[in-house]
C-alpha cells in the first residue's frame, strides 16, 4: 500500500533520498538506470509522433492560380474558407464553377463538392459542357456530375439550415454526405442584402456569427474547404444609401480602397483565411481576368495572376 508524503517531509534533494530508500541504490547506479531508460525510450519513439506529416494540399486545377497561391504561402487544403470578390458580371461563377468541376475531376472517387447556390443560378448544362470541352468519356461525365451536389438557398435561414444538416450528418456517421470535403457559396451577400436595413442590423449581425461558427466547425473538424463568391461594389456604384445607418457597410468602401468594397461589414474580414479579388485588368482583352490578393491571414498579402475564361471554365 502507497503512502502519501507531503514535500516538506523531505530536504531538497528529496527525490534522490526516495530513490536511494526505496531501492536501496547509491546515486551513482541511479543515474546509470536513467540513462538506460532514456536510451530505450528514444529508441521506440518513431518520427511519425514526433513531426506532423505534410499536410495534404489540393490543387484548384488552373496553374497560374496554383503558383500564385504557393507564392503567399497559402495552398488549397482542407480547413481553408477563402472568399472571392468581385463586381457583377466579372466572373466570379464561372471560376466558382471551375473548381467544382476541377475538383470532381481530380477527386470524383473519394471527394465531392457541395454547391451552395443562393441565386438560383446554378445551371448543370453549364457544367456539362465544360466536361465535355474537356474531352471526357460518357461515364467519366457522368461521375464528375454525380459528384457535385447542389442545394439551393434562398434565404440566409437556409444557407444555415444546410450547413447545420451537414454537421448532424457528419457527426452521425451519414456516409452520404461524408464524402464532401469543398463547399462553393455563391453568394453570401444575395442573402444578406435583405437584413440591410436599420432596424435588421442585429439580425444581420448574428445570422454572419452563427454562418461564422458553423464554417469555422466544419473546417476545423471535418476538413471542409470553403470557397465564397462576393459581391463587391463602390460607393460610387450605389452599394449602401448614404445615412449614419449604414456606417458599417461603409468601412470597407472607403476611399483608400475603393476597388475592394463589400457588403458585409468589418466583421467578416476576420472570417475568412484568404481574400481575393476577381477582376478585368487594364487590357482590353475581354477574355482575361486579374486575381488578386487583398488578405492572406497564413501568409504574404500581396500578389496576383492573370487568367482567362474559355468556354472550358478558367485557364
Amino acid at each position: 500500500m502507497s503512502q502519501h508524503r507531503s514535500d516538506q517531509h523531505f530536504p531538497s534533494n528529496s527525490n534522490v533520498l526516495y530513490i536511494e530508500n526505496v531501492t536501496y541504490l547509491i546515486i551513482d547506479q541511479v543515474e546509470q538506470i536513467k540513462r538506460e531508460l532514456l536510451m530505450v525510450s528514444v529508441k521506440s519513439i518513431k518520427f511519425s509522433s514526433l513531426y506532423q506529416k505534410q499536410p495534404l494540399s489540393y490543387s484548384t486545377g488552373i496553374e497560374e492560380f496554383d503558383k500564385l497561391l504557393e507564392a503567399i504561402g497559402q495552398p488549397f487544403r482542407p480547413g481553408r474558407i477563402w472568399e472571392l470578390y468581385g463586381e457583377s458580371g466579372v466572373g466570379k461563377t464561372q471560376l466558382l464553377h471551375t473548381l467544382a468541376v476541377n475538383f470532381v475531376c481530380k477527386y470524383r472517387d473519394c471527394r465531392q463538392v457541395l454547391f451552395l447556390d443562393t441565386k438560383r443560378d446554378f445551371d448543370s448544362r453549364r457544367i456539362h459542357q465544360m466536361l465535355q470541352d474537356r474531352h471526357l468519356d460518357t461515364d467519366a461525365i457522368k461521375s464528375c456530375m454525380r459528384a457535385i451536389n447542389v442545394i439551393y438557398c434562398a434565404s440566409a435561414e437556409s444557407l444555415i439550415k444546410a450547413l447545420n444538416n451537414m454537421i448532424e450528418q457528419l457527426s452521425s456517421g451519414d456516409d452520404s454526405i461524408d464524402q464532401v470535403k469543398l463547399v462553393l457559396i455563391d453568394s453570401l451577400v444575395a442573402s444578406f442584402i435583405f437584413f440591410r436595413s436599420a432596424h435588421e442590423r442585429n439580425m444581420g449581425r448574428r445570422w454572419l456569427n452563427q454562418l461564422a461558427m458553423l464554417m469555422r466547425t466544419l473546417a476545423a473538424q471535418h476538413g471542409i474547404a470553403f470557397v465564397i463568391g462576393n459581391l463587391s461594389m463602390t460607393i460610387e456604384d450605389g452599394a449602401v444609401d448614404d445615412d449614419d445607418d449604414n456606417e458599417d457597410y461603409l468601412t470597407q468602401c472607403s476611399p483608400e480602397a475603393p476597388e475592394d468594397g463589400n457588403l458585409l461589414g468589418d466583421y467578416w474580414d476576420s472570417v475568412c483565411t484568404l481574400s481575393m479579388a476577381f477582376e478585368l485588368p487594364d487590357e482590353s482583352n475581354n477574355d482575361l481576368r486579374l486575381l488578386r490578393i487583398l488578405n492572406n491571414s497564413f501568409g504574404i498579402r500581396e500578389g496576383s495572376c492573370l487568367l482567362r475564361i474559355t468556354d472550358a471554365g478558367v485557364i
